[in-house]
């Protein structure tokens, strides 16, 4: 008799009822207007801020003219050479003239080498992509970087009369001359040497 009862025992019955929820009042309809205020005040907060580091720098443009560079792809050539295998595409993509660049890294480098008919950069020497990238960075710094306004849409001439390059930005207009390329530290090499004891 027991079990019996026990099934006839329905707990959905005793559960109690939920009452229905409330709708706002007139106050929390006002703090939800409010919060939604706040929020779309926000939106233009972000929105005006976006624009303003997009165009700092000047221009009035809202395009983001930012110049990304590729990474050098640099490759072993035997033993004793190493080559940059995309050196001409990132000369075009700077707008630098391919002589210019080269004659910066071989003095950089403290060595020489020559460009390939498939438009390589050969340096002698065993030199790592960690390294073609530092100097490439500096390269930008000191020979495409506009110092005014941070924009690389520059174009470096050579004023032939004082034999120095200028270099003028397109975006602010700025102009200024940069540093020749200077000859550093060479590494004598065995072939120098060899040259050295030829001329006595």
């Amino acid at each position: 008799m027991a079990d019996e009862d026990q099934d006839e025992i329905d707990f959905s019955k005793m559960k109690k009822k939920k009452k229905p929820k409330a709708g706002p009042t007139p106050a929390k309809k006002e703090i939800n207007q409010a919060q939604d205020a706040d929020n779309k005040y926000d939106e233009m907060l972000t929105r005006i801020f976006e624009r303003l580091r997009k165009t700092k720098g000047g221009g009035g443009s809202t395009d983001n003219q930012r110049c990304i560079v590729k990474q050098p792809e640099v490759v072993r050539i035997g033993s004793k050479k190493t080559g940059w295998v995309n050196f001409q595409d990132i000369c075009d993509m700077l707008k630098r003239p391919s002589d210019h660049m080269s004659r910066f890294f071989f003095v950089e480098l403290g060595t020489d080498g020559s460009i390939t008919q498939d438009l390589q950069l050969i340096f002698k020497g065993r030199y790592l992509e960690k390294q073609i990238e530092f100097l490439l960075k500096k390269y930008i710094t000191e020979y495409v970087l506009c110092q005014n306004c941070k924009s690389m849409q520059t174009i470096l001439t050579r004023d032939s009369s004082i034999r120095m390059f200028t270099m003028k930005c397109e975006k602010c207009e700025c102009t200024r001359s940069v540093q020749q390329i200077k000859e550093g530290y060479h590494h004598q090499t065995k072939a120098d040497r060899k040259k050295a004891k030829m001329a006595n």
